[in-house]
């Protein structure tokens, strides 16, 4: 959501311009993110827009853009969904966070980027490293979030989103980055399956398996690419990752906006 001290507008000022916020941060795919920007302004995609001709996103939507911008070039990338810890600095505090992960050829690696941080952002955060190639710690996948948690190194109060945190928000989030491997464009706060299980008391025997299996997984396939396919057919074939038959993306309302 826009700043309007940082920014000079906010949601207000897109309502009183006939805007509907709420619709445009549900926006779940690429097409329908371009097909807002152009309905905004016609001109080609490359030329600037002012900030009331902008479509209202949020990490996930540059992600998931960047990532189709790369694509479109040939270079494959993705989207992770996982934690940055550089939105507090100085803190051991883990926030809920989108960004793109890229194959760098010439370094023979895949190469982290966050294109939400632009000029004033890391400024204000006072950023000591590139956010174009995240070092390795400050934006952690969903498995590493796991194992962050596991270890002690993170208070289960210090990672997560609003008032979703700890084991409920990590196992989540396995969720979340598995859709995202594998080509889901999934809005940051939807859930399906075995997300209905993220907060069970105990956890049932094979569900906290299948969680466990997930983060090793998850972490394993960014560095050894054999593993990969482990992912894939995971997702393909695993009854409690599959999509309902009468799913539907979630809805989430800006909450100055409800």
């Amino acid at each position: 959501m826009l700043n309007p001290d940082k920014y000079g507008i906010g949601p207000t000022d897109l309502k009183q311009a006939g805007r509907e916020p709420n619709q445009e941060i549900n926006l779940r795919s690429t097409e329908e993110i371009l097909e807002a920007a152009m309905a905004l302004d016609d001109r080609p995609l490359t030329a600037p827009r002012a900030a009331l001709q902008r479509v209202v996103g949020n990490c996930r939507d540059y992600a998931l853009l960047l990532t189709a911008m790369l694509r479109h070039q040939g270079i494959p990338a993705r989207v992770r969904s996982g934690v940055a810890r550089y939105f507090f600095p100085g803190e051991t505090r883990l926030v809920d966070h989108f960004i793109c992960e890229w194959w760098n050829e010439a370094a023979g690696r895949w190469q982290r980027t966050d294109p939400q941080l632009d000029t004033l952002q890391r400024r204000v955060l006072n950023l000591s490293f590139d956010p174009v190639d995240l070092p390795p710690g400050q934006f952690l996948d969903a498995g590493e979030s796991c194992r962050e948690l596991e270890s002690g190194a993170v208070e289960p109060g210090k990672i997560g989103i609003f008032d979703f945190h700890g084991w409920p928000y990590v196992r989540y989030k396995l969720v979340s980055d598995m859709a995202c491997l594998n080509r889901v464009e999934v809005l940051a706060w939807e859930g399906w399956g075995v997300c209905s299980e993220v907060e069970a008391d105990p956890l049932p025997a094979e569900t906290g398996a299948l969680f466990a299996h997930m983060a090793e997984l998850l972490t394993a396939s960014t560095k050894v690419a054999s593993r990969f396919a482990e992912v894939r057919a995971l997702w393909d074939t695993h009854p409690k990752l599959q999509f309902p038959a009468n799913y539907r993306p979630h809805y989430w309302e800006l909450p100055a906006l409800k």
